[in-house]
């Protein structure tokens, strides 16, 4: 029989397990010297962002990273960490959360991710940070193709317009001449 700290255990490391596997993307901090009330706080625009966070016993997690083909990511658990678990479309929304949190926090540091089974560095995720999102993106395309359509809508309806005006002046010309 099998003692109660030990099915904690492997039922611990089955959870973090699962959560890596439903997960394309992580991300592992370290929060050192920050406070549990600020840690909440960092939790909340992480759930807007569909992204799960999650503070890791680092040898269970390691087990669970190795367990879910995430082995870039075993080096990363050392000190207090914590593991923000997204796909690939909430990573980019999760990092800009990470960055500008250690931006207000010192002793939050960001120790690298993993993005649809590739490692990214700390750098790299603050570069991340720095693009727009998905939903700005698209709406920049979408300008970018309907300006030209507008401009030949334009040209085309200054062209109508102008037909119109001609039309009418020959036939107030001709209008004119009879009344004559």
């Amino acid at each position: 029989m099998l003692k109660f700290g030990r099915l904690t255990r492997d039922h611990a490391v089955k959870e973090l397990t699962k959560l890596f596997k439903e997960s394309d993307s992580a991300i592992v901090a370290n929060f050192q010297h920050v406070s549990v009330t600020r840690v909440q706080n960092l939790k909340k625009p992480l759930k807007v962002s569909k992204a799960k966070f999650k503070v890791v016993k680092n040898s269970m997690a390691r087990i669970a990273a190795k367990n879910a083909n995430f082995e870039s990511l075993v080096p990363l658990f050392e000190g207090t960490c914590a593991v923000t678990f997204c796909n690939q479309d909430s990573f980019l929304s999760a990092s800009k959360v990470f960055v500008n949190f250690s931006k207000e926090n010192e002793g939050f540091k960001i120790c690298g991710g993993s993005l649809i089974g590739k490692f990214v560095s700390t750098e790299e995720i603050k570069e991340l940070a720095l693009l727009p999102s998905k939903e700005v993106l698209i709406a920049k395309a979408i300008g970018t193709m309907k300006s030209p359509i507008s401009g030949f809508v334009g040209v085309l309806s200054n062209l109508v317009n102008g037909f119109v005006r001609v039309v009418d002046k020959i036939a107030k010309k001709k209008g004119g001449m009879t009344n004559e």
